[in-house]
């Protein structure tokens, strides 16, 4: 496990806050990031968020219903980071491209352990149709938000761009989670991926 990981996980599970079934959540969120969804089970929720043996389970009877409470969970956290981004994030496409540099570096820096556990969920819990519905449903909401933004930085066909903007966003976060690299050179890497993907826009 990565050095930025565990010490995500570790602040995550000295700051949780909220109520039982968000702690649940949130430590079943850490599991995924961690062990995978195959690592996932009401008694490891629990136990990383510190919560009576049953916690978990009387939040959320099913693993199903665990798994639709950890895809709520990840929506609530990080879409304000995309919806509360300041006035002009998508002014210009040069200013789109630094607001695109900002929410990667969010994503694989304090959201990290919840971009792990997304992409996880996305590959697993989506074979065979278990949550295919409501992923979709979710990257639908993702989409929408980037066509808005591309619109207002003046991209014509903005619909279709936005969909390969979301589709090549997820491939930089996959690429920097499988192949990790110093801050300092993820960072650089970041703001020249974001500026290559606006400037291939049409």
């Amino acid at each position: 496990m990565s050095t930025r990981l565990s010490t995500g996980l570790s602040t995550g599970l000295s700051t949780r806050l909220g109520t039982r079934r968000q702690r649940a959540a949130d430590a079943a969120i850490e599991v995924i990031a961690e062990q995978g969804l195959r690592g996932l089970t009401h008694r490891a929720a629990d136990a990383r968020a510190g919560l009576p043996a049953g916690s978990t389970s009387s939040c959320f009877r099913t693993r199903r219903s665990l798994l639709e409470g950890v895809l709520e969970r990840l929506l609530e956290l990080d879409e304000p980071a995309v919806t509360r981004l300041p006035p002009g994030a998508w002014s210009t496409r040069d200013q789109a491209a630094a607001t695109l540099a900002g929410l990667l570096k969010h994503w694989l820096g304090p959201a990290r352990i919840r971009t792990r556990a997304r992409m996880q969920l996305s590959l697993d819990a989506g074979d065979g149709a278990l949550l295919r519905a409501e992923l979709n449903a979710a990257g639908e909401r993702f989409v929408r938000m980037a066509e808005e933004g591309l619109r207002a930085a003046g991209v014509p066909d903005a619909g279709r761009a936005a969909r390969m903007l979301v589709a090549q966003l997820d491939g930089v976060l996959f690429d920097a989670l499988a192949r990790p690299s110093p801050e300092k050179e993820e960072e650089t890497w970041l703001h020249h991926a974001a500026t290559t993907i606006m400037r291939a826009i049409p």
